[in-house]
């Protein structure tokens, strides 16, 4: 299945002013905040890397030095950098930070498109503990670290460019994007043209209801896959767009496996059945408790995470070793830790049985429908 790689292939040799600024050029900026530049440039540094260049200096890096989320982050880069189409763009303003204490991942760069305006990238989550166990905690506060860092961040370069203003993330990035420019004062939200949101998380009633997200919102465009389950998480308004990929289930995450054809996206009707229920039992489970229990659970749950001794939360989640460290880890656990990750965990079971009883009962009147259908 083609993806943003074959896109390149075919449309990267085009500049803007030939094929005007794509869907798909979105979601390969947003990929581009994924890459760790640490080694080669300096934080918040004003001046613009082209991404020619960058690429070059990537390149150089040694191998033992170079970190790395995923291996198709290397290749989208240096693709971008043989790019008629990306090439010439400039890099500025990349920040990449980790708080412990303050249970904070942000990550940003600004690229310089060459046609007047200028995107901001958020990056989405990476591989910490620290980056997940914030994502979690948008369940019961009202605004994370990354959110109000997010906000700052496009104000400052609101403020040092001139032009019009793209947005847009993946993931968490997708959600920072909308909040960021939710929030933004007015003379910055005039000059914003588009919101790219890349299955990204929703918001709790209260962001959903701000007079700033009203504002926006025709702005926003949102994509995510069939079988997305991230970004239908807590509150959403507007339309989004759905999007095909080549994975199954929550690896339709990979915004490198979502399907591109010629200049677009593979478009699909509706979001799969799985998806919908996945969005009902989880939407179900977050309203069976309080924030506070909420809370509880979350700290108990990466207390515990962090007992294994994993560098990567996505090692715990998904390697059958770590998950096994994780049950064995609960054994030992104090009492009320193992109480409230069970009290959840009870919760989101009984959750998934009531959402599944509504999804019986709806199959079950669809086919008796169809059965009188027939008859007639």
């Amino acid at each position: 299945m083609t993806n943003i790689f074959d896109y390149l292939l075919w449309r990267g040799d085009l500049s803007l002013e030939q094929a005007p600024f794509q869907d798909v050029d979105g979601l390969i900026l947003t990929c581009l905040s994924y890459h760790f530049f640490t080694e080669v440039l300096n934080q918040y540094d004003a001046k613009p890397v082209s991404i020619a260049e960058l690429a070059r200096r990537v390149r150089e890096v040694p191998q033992e030095k170079l970190h790395v989320r995923d291996t198709q982050d290397v290749l989208l880069l240096q693709m971008m950098g043989k790019s008629r189409r990306f090439q010439g763009m400039g890099v500025c303003f990349y920040v990449d930070h980790i708080n412990i204490e303050k249970e904070a991942q942000f990550a940003a760069i600004t690229v310089l498109l060459g046609d007047g305006t200028f995107f901001v990238s958020y990056r989405g989550t990476d591989l910490s503990l620290v980056g997940w166990k914030e994502d979690f905690n948008m369940s019961f506060l009202d605004f994370v670290p990354a959110q109000n860092a997010a906000a700052a961040y496009l104000l400052y370069a609101a403020q040092r460019l001139d032009g019009d203003i793209r947005v847009g993330g993946h993931s968490k990035g997708g959600n920072l994007a909308v909040f960021a420019a939710a929030v933004s004062p007015k003379k910055v939200q005039n000059r914003i043209l588009h919101i790219y949101n890349h299955d990204g998380p929703g918001f709790q009633e209260g962001m959903l209801r701000f007079r700033g997200y009203q504002e926006i919102i025709s702005r926003v465009h949102t994509f995510v896959p069939e079988s997305s389950i991230i970004g239908m998480l807590m509150g959403h308004q507007g339309e989004y767009v759905v999007v095909k990929s080549a994975e199954k289930g929550l690896l339709q995450h990979d915004p490198y496996s979502w399907a591109v054809l010629g200049g677009d996206f593979v478009r699909l009707e509706s979001v799969s059945i799985e998806s919908k229920f996945w969005n009902k039992t989880l939407k179900s489970w977050l309203k069976s408790f309080t924030p506070e229990k909420r809370e509880k659970f979350v700290d108990a749950l990466f207390e515990l995470l962090s007992m294994t001794q994993a560098d990567q939360q996505g090692d715990v989640v998904f390697s059958p070793k770590n998950a096994f460290l994780t049950l064995q880890t609960l054994k030992d656990e104090e009492e009320e830790t193992r109480e409230a990750i069970f009290e959840g965990l009870r919760l989101l079971w009984v959750a998934a049985r009531r959402t599944a009883g509504d999804y019986g009962m709806a199959l079950q009147r669809l086919a008796e429908v169809k059965l009188l259908d027939k008859k007639r």
